[in-house]
């Protein structure tokens, strides 16, 4: 393949029906009509045909400012709308426009969002995620021109993606795009510079470019499963992955699909690509990737779980599947290599990347003596950067002893306005994955957060700041998983009955729902706990903790069951999966008693809800379930239910943690 050499200059041709990430441009309609001086709106874009041609194209100037009656809007009218605008040009057409432009309304240029006209800070001036032009005009732009080449290599020349055709008026071209990010190791230093051709697929139209796009991806239930195991047993891990995952995939025979060349690398006038294969951004790529790899895995005798799609158990193998991210534990590194070797003869670029150590951005230490196995999970560059976003490496700011306040968060709509001095959805969003994976004792806090995404005020923001200054002094804390020698799976139902009643409006149903919470342990390691809002209304506090107690079985029996088929698989002694003891830890005796009362007794006070929720009863006796009784003050699923005091919620962090 040959190579378009990168130009002198920042921006590279752009071929024709293609628009780099963040123009405004749109091929699908025509050119808008621009203000004398900026440039001729008859005037054609440059040939691209020239491979070598050193001259830079002029881009296409910008969509005009909308009209206000017959003129241009001033800044009053701007003013209206609560934007402020200063004038100024942007440095991309700074080269093209005319030297004096103070009165040109395409110099007004939108400085300030009020807060509640735009709630989030666009995602675009994330420097792990540039455009093409932030990408292209940065330091690092020969990294990013070599990560481009590397892409083009790996599509073209090794998994020969695609074709070049003659662009004829029947077909419908898509639009592609360049997605550039910097990837990371947990600790936040560089790992590699990754652009990815893709396919801008909210261009295709469901049922006639694509139909099925549904795709798995692993449960971190199930990792944090396996990781226990090979804690306590000492198995060897290992972490592949596949380049240009999604390209493996062949289209189907009646998929015909074209695009337009990408950016940098356009070869002659009026051609297109002709896709062989799913590339990146197709709406049904990752379905046809998964199917690819389950059938290559199921041929080298890794069979699908029934309890986690992504989970493949072989007689010497296991594998956890993550889109291109696979989790490889065995006996023997020999087992793992010679699986990675026999995918490598079937075709799939899959290179091995080392242990466990950094999966989906988690850093996974061993802490321990193989007599006294413990395993460290932290997060502590996501951690420095939820901080760093909410403007706490001051410091002036101080930590907090807690990550929520013992009073419930409401609505509080007739409160504050947000200031939107932060990403308050950003933020959520990289607090719910930390919690989700390694930090636990914040979950509570984040799920109150979250459910004000879309409506916050300063008291919401207040909250978040507060969740901030807890992690600030627990920064390179994590979940330690410490395996016990009893062979055991423990589960802390909770809930808090209309916790927010008195705290809202009496008025809103909203204030008397009930929150449920619930934590699953295995060899006393957490491997599972949620905090949510339950969906009907409790009349009392027993119905309330029942319903808290159904729920957390719908999670727990399927996890037995996941624990009880890798204990197998693994080679754990038959005899200790056989009596794995199954316990439930409720503190609220009315929940309890109703729960293991026998015969099953139904009163017109309770009909109403043990109709539903009576399902998980037939599985506490036919699973031998153990219903204990556990005091409030051990009680750890009170973490995910209310904010508790200091001194409560140190003694059970230290539970849940291990710190």
């Amino acid at each position: 393949m040959s190579l378009v050499p990168r130009p002198s200059a920042p921006v590279p041709n752009v071929p024709e029906g293609d628009v780099p990430e963040g123009d405004p441009t749109s091929t699908s309609h025509p050119p808008p009509s621009v203000p004398e001086g900026v440039g001729s709106p008859d005037s054609s874009p440059p040939s691209t045909s020239d491979v070598g041609d050193e001259s830079l194209p002029v881009p296409l100037p910008p969509s005009p400012v909308p009209t206000v009656g017959s003129r241009y809007p001033t800044r009053d009218d701007w003013s209206l709308l609560g934007v402020e605008v200063s004038t100024g040009v942007s440095p991309e057409f700074a080269a093209y426009l005319q030297p004096d432009l103070s009165d040109d309304p395409l110099s007004m240029t939108i400085t300030n969002v009020q807060p509640h006209l735009l709630k989030a800070k666009a995602s675009k001036s994330d420097p792990d995620n540039p455009t093409w032009s932030q990408a292209m005009n940065s330091v690092d732009a020969d990294k990013w021109w070599d990560a481009m080449s590397t892409e083009m290599e790996t599509l073209e020349v090794d998994l020969k993606a695609w074709k070049l055709v003659k662009h004829e008026p029947w077909m419908k071209v898509l639009p592609c795009t360049w997605a550039f990010r910097i990837k990371r190791f947990p600790d936040s230093l560089v790992k590699k510079f990754k652009a990815s051709f893709c396919v801008r697929g909210n261009c295709q139209t469901e049922g006639v470019d694509f139909s099925d796009t549904w795709s798995p991806v692993i449960q971190w239930s199930t990792v944090r499963t396996m990781m226990v195991l090979s804690t306590k047993l000492g198995l060897h891990s290992a972490q592949a992955d596949i380049t240009a995952a999604f390209v493996h995939a062949e289209l189907g025979p009646d998929e015909h699909i074209f695009i337009h060349q990408p950016a940098g690398f356009q070869r002659g006038h009026n051609l297109v690509l002709s896709l062989n294969r799913s590339v990146y951004g197709l709406r049904q790529a990752p379905r046809y990737f998964f199917q690819h790899l389950k059938s290559h895995l199921e041929h080298h005798g890794l069979k699908q779980s029934n309890l986690d799609p992504c989970l493949f158990i072989g007689k010497s193998v296991i594998a956890l599947c993550y889109v291109d991210d696979i989790l490889f534990y065995a006996r023997k590194d020999s087992h793992i290599d010679d699986i990675i070797q026999r995918l490598k003869q079937d075709g799939i670029m899959i290179c091995k990347e080392g242990s466990a150590e950094g999966f989906l951005g988690v850093d996974v230490k061993f802490l321990g003596t193989p007599s006294v196995p413990r395993l460290l999970l932290t997060q502590t560059g996501l951690t420095k950067r939820i901080v760093e976003a909410l403007g706490l490496c001051s410091s002036f700011s101080t930590s907090a002893a807690t990550p929520a306040e013992t009073s419930p968060l409401p609505k509080d709509s007739l409160g504050v306005p947000s200031t939107g001095t932060f990403n308050y959805a950003a933020v959520v969003g990289m607090l719910l994955y930390l919690s989700g994976h390694t930090r636990p004792d914040i979950a509570f806090a984040v799920h109150q957060c979250a459910h004000y995404t879309f409506c916050p005020t300063r008291r919401h923001e207040l909250a978040l700041i507060h969740i901030g200054r807890y992690l600030k002094g627990t920064m390179d804390k994590g979940l330690i998983l410490t395996p016990s020698n009893d062979p055991c799976v423990d589960c802390y139902p909770d809930a808090d009955f209309a916790g927010l009643y008195g705290h809202e409006d009496s008025q809103d149903p909203h204030c008397a729902r009930s929150r449920t919470g619930y934590l699953i342990t295995m060899f006393g390691c957490p491997v599972l706990w949620k905090s949510k809002l339950q969906t009907e209304i409790a009349l009392s506090t027993m119905e309330a903790e029942y319903v808290a107690f159904s729920t957390s079985c719908k999670d727990l029996f399927p996890i037995v069951d996941l624990i009880r088929a890798l204990c197998s698989a693994v080679g754990l002694e038959m005899a200790a999966v056989a009596n794995m003891h199954i316990k439930i830890h409720e503190d609220n005796v009315g929940a309890l008693t109703l729960a293991s009362l026998e015969p099953q007794r139904m009163t017109p006070r309770s009909k109403h809800y043990t109709i539903k929720y009576h399902c998980f009863r037939e599985h506490v006796h036919s699973r031998h379930v153990r219903l204990l009784k556990i005091d409030s003050c051990n009680q750890l699923g009170d973490l995910f239910t209310k904010g508790l005091p200091a001194p409560a919620f140190t003694h059970l962090q230290s539970l849940l943690m291990g710190w």
